[in-house]
């Protein structure tokens, strides 16, 4: 929710009430009323001749010496505001601002309700006509929109409750947050990513999540090259994350590594034989002497 920041709307006049009249009818202000309270509780409104200067609940115009048991400034100029909305669309959420005007049509009924400050009133209001709209809007089969907002509300709401009138001027695109969401977000229809201009994106991302932690963390690191040592520490620490998958030629390739030297050398043998069945050239293998005894180093024998 916004606001301009605006003076108090009701303000107790601070000298005695036939001093306020005098200052009233001499000022000329026509953006100022004076709100005159009787001792039997009746209200009397001058304005300089402005609209609403007279009588109120059937009573005299205020006089000079009327007795007048206390008295109050009520503002009478617009004050702009804004609300923010959330609109739902087939494409996500369309974020704007609702911009208005609101102010004081009848200052009496502002001082019964001691109301300082009327933008509450006019935001609650606001809100109601708002939610109906959408709900209006959904039981036709019709998404809510700005330009229907800006249609509905464009003439005066009159606050008789309180004495406020607002009307909205206009409904401008916003990227804040902080939003009334209103209508209910489309199911039939793809999320805007899936829909059929977007269908490039869309297979990338699908591809990108297919491979796995790898794929997104590169992704990660593309939109983000600022944090490569944030990147490189969670990929030492997520090793079993992102290490890519075996086959069956790694798993065999690990095991052999395993294998003891013995059974090396019989995999190894039953290798050559099978490469020579084949027609293929194997390397010739080196004879390996070993010597025991003696000190001309006879030998002792062969091993292959």
């Amino acid at each position: 929710m916004t606001i301009e920041k605006n003076h108090p709307l009701c303000t107790r006049a601070p000298h005695a009430p036939w001093r306020e009249i005098l200052r009233q009818r001499w000022s000329g202000r026509r953006d100022r009323a004076l709100v005159l309270v009787a001792v039997n509780g009746a209200h009397h409104v001058l304005s300089s001749g402005g609209p609403g200067t007279g009588t109120v609940d059937d009573v005299p115009a205020p006089s000079l010496f009327g007795g007048y048991d206390s008295a109050f400034h009520v503002d009478l100029a617009e004050r702009p505001a804004a609300q923010p909305v959330a609109l739902a669309t087939p494409y996500g959420t369309e974020p704007v601002d609702v911009r208005l005007l609101w102010w004081a049509h009848d200052p009496a009924q502002v001082v019964r309700t001691r109301t300082t400050d009327g933008w509450d009133a006019v935001r609650r209001d606001l809100s109601r006509r708002l939610y109906d709209l959408a709900d209006n809007c959904e039981a036709d089969g019709q998404a809510l929109s700005a330009s229907a907002m800006l249609q509905c509300l464009a003439a005066p709401n009159v606050l008789d409750g309180t004495g406020l009138t607002y009307r909205v001027t206009d409904v401008q695109a916003r990227d804040t947050e902080g939003e009334l969401r209103l209508g209910r977000a489309a199911t039939s229809e793809a999320p805007f990513a899936w829909t059929a201009d977007r269908r490039e994106e869309y297979q990338f991302c699908l591809r990108t999540v297919r491979d796995g932690p790898v794929s997104l963390a590169a992704l990660w690191l593309l939109r983000h090259p600022d944090q490569v040592s944030q990147v490189l520490d969670w990929s030492v620490r997520h090793q079993n994350l992102i290490r890519q998958e075996t086959t069956w030629q790694d798993e065999v390739a690990g095991l052999l590594g395993k294998l003891s030297d013995e059974e090396r050398q019989e995999l190894s043998e039953l290798l050559r034989d099978r490469l020579h069945a084949l027609g293929r050239r194997v390397p010739e293998q080196r004879d390996t002497w070993t010597y025991d005894g003696g000190l001309d180093g006879a030998a002792d024998g062969r091993t292959l």
